[in-house]
């Protein structure tokens, strides 16, 4: 529990330090304090018309990026598990799978369907805007998690994706040294989430250790992809001594194309914590290549998401932004570390 306590009382020293230097682009900047929870600036546009009125119960969708990954899934489960504290709110889930296609689809689908509130990761952060702005002509609530949008919505449930890249490079940098070479696997562009967060562990990387030089490559699509793009870069660059990560699932691929090709040499900083990433760590102890992963505890995100969503129906004056909370599991912490 130490260890736990100091890698907190780290991370929340690194979000403050790197605040100033990690803007993002976005009018809006998560404070220095990302408590779950911890919320900044004031509502606006919250309700439709007869938000005020008394119902027996609502139907909140909720939207993750993807239910193929972890991540997803434990975004809906916390989702549920606040829904089923409520008693009054029935989930619907549609799964847009990583295809903006589809998630235009279902929220135009949603709108027939007049569910009360909507919750949504959304695909392509640009492409979005015009649909989020008719589910609100609609009189659906909006609330957009995770991923930034420059959309009109009821409100936002963010973490400081920027901030989450810089822990990564910090402890990278920490456990590997200011010299070396560094793969960074990339997203296509308009996946804002990605985007922010490898502008974070770029900017935090030329700051604390600019001799180390930085190749970039883009991997989306499935684990088994992330592995392949890996093994061609450590074919094409044997001399790369750490790897960042944006996501889970390019978090294992990454392990698997280093554990199969005899590279454990080669320091991985991964992303979203999920169990899976958890329990290589806890496997191979201490010394295991994965080195950390940047925590955002989905089910809290999830959770918070749905409790936004339920409590501007009631009426409650609530924020425009939501920040949760970010963490850092490692793997000398990983027997100690706490998933939610």
């Amino acid at each position: 529990m130490k260890k736990r306590l100091a890698t907190m009382i780290l991370c929340a020293a690194m979000t403050a330090s790197i605040l100033a230097g990690c803007k993002t682009g976005k009018e809006s900047n998560a404070p220095a304090d990302t408590a779950a929870g911890t919320a900044q600036g004031t509502s606006q546009d919250t309700a439709a018309a007869d938000q005020g009125e008394e119902k027996d119960g609502y139907t909140i969708a909720v939207l993750a990026w993807s239910q193929a990954e972890e991540f997803g899934v434990d975004i809906i489960s916390g989702a549920e598990k606040k829904a089923a504290e409520l008693g009054n709110v029935t989930v619907v889930k549609p799964d847009p799978a990583g295809d903006m296609q589809k998630e235009i689809a279902i929220l135009e689908d949603l709108i027939q369907q007049g569910v009360d509130a909507i919750c949504v990761a959304p695909v392509d952060a640009n492409a979005i805007v015009p649909y989020i702005d008719k589910v609100r002509e609609a009189g659906i609530v909006l609330v957009d998690y995770d991923i930034d949008t420059e959309a009109q919505c009821d409100a936002k449930v963010l973490s400081d994706n920027a901030a989450g890249g810089a822990m990564a490079a910090d402890y990278l940098v920490q456990e590997m040294g200011t010299e070396g070479k560094v793969l960074i696997l990339t997203e296509v562009p308009g996946v804002t989430t990605a985007e922010e967060r490898i502008a974070g562990f770029k900017e935090r990387m030329a700051l604390i250790a600019p001799n180390v030089e930085m190749v970039e490559q883009l991997s989306n699509g499935t684990r088994d992809t992330h592995r392949a793009t890996t093994e061609n870069m450590l074919q094409a660059h044997p001399d790369i001594t750490g790897i960042f990560c944006f996501m889970g699932d390019n978090s294992l691929g990454a392990y698997t194309a280093c554990k199969t090709n005899n590279r454990q040499d080669v320091l991985i900083a991964g992303y979203d914590a999920t169990p899976e990433q958890l329990d290589i760590m806890k496997n191979d102890g201490p010394d295991c290549n994965l080195i950390c992963s940047v925590a955002l505890y989905p089910k809290k995100i999830g959770y918070v998401a749905l409790e936004t969503a339920y409590n501007i129906l009631e009426g409650e004056e609530i924020n425009d932004v939501v920040w949760t909370e970010l963490g850092l599991l490692t793997a000398k912490d990983a027997d100690s570390f706490e998933a939610e």
